[in-house]
């Protein structure tokens, strides 16, 4: 479940992997152990829809001797265009069911057609189901200062409508 939590970079943006990074698959949770935190904001536009997501210091952190994940901070995303008149009531929820099941406070503005998610130190211990099914999605650099993953590859669990291709989130270790 906490994994969807990652979706708050829920509908993120491909925030650019450096050229001189060496990106990793993550094999255990104690590669990604301490505090990582999401992008300031990010925009993109994908099938005539535009996204843009602002973080309110919004930090994962993975405590492998604990076995836990905890979030903290906030996320607003606006989505504007395409037919988003149509697909905001499944959106918002799919968006709200999920992000209400994991200890979030989420509110919503039908006017702009914005989610706001935000978590109080919400923590979850990792069965061995949820920690496998959270390491597969990082990919990690040579110098363990950053984490990334592909968006799409956890949308599909939250809206079959909503699809993004190519677009990667990048958090910074703190």
């Amino acid at each position: 479940m906490l994994v969807m939590a990652l979706v708050l970079g829920i509908i993120g943006c491909d925030n650019g992997p450096s050229d001189e990074d060496t990106w990793s698959d993550v094999t255990s949770l104690s590669q990604v152990n301490g505090r990582w935190k999401y992008p300031s904001s990010v925009s993109f536009t994908s099938e005539d829809i535009t996204i843009t997501a602002k973080y309110n210091n919004y930090i994962v952190t993975f405590n492998s001797a604990a076995k836990t994940m905890s979030m903290s901070g906030s996320v607003t995303e606006t989505i504007s265009g395409g037919n988003i008149d149509e697909l905001w009531p499944q959106l918002k929820e799919d968006l709200g069911n999920t992000f209400g099941q994991q200890g979030a406070t989420v509110t919503f503005n039908d006017a702009n057609h914005s989610i706001t998610v935000t978590y109080n130190n919400y923590s979850q211990a990792l069965t061995d189901e949820i920690e496998a099914s959270i390491i597969w999605l990082y990919k990690i650099n040579q110098n363990r200062s950053k984490l990334k993953y592909n968006l799409q590859d956890i949308l599909h669990i939250i809206s079959s409508d909503i699809i993004i291709q190519g677009t990667e989130i990048i958090l910074t270790k703190l």
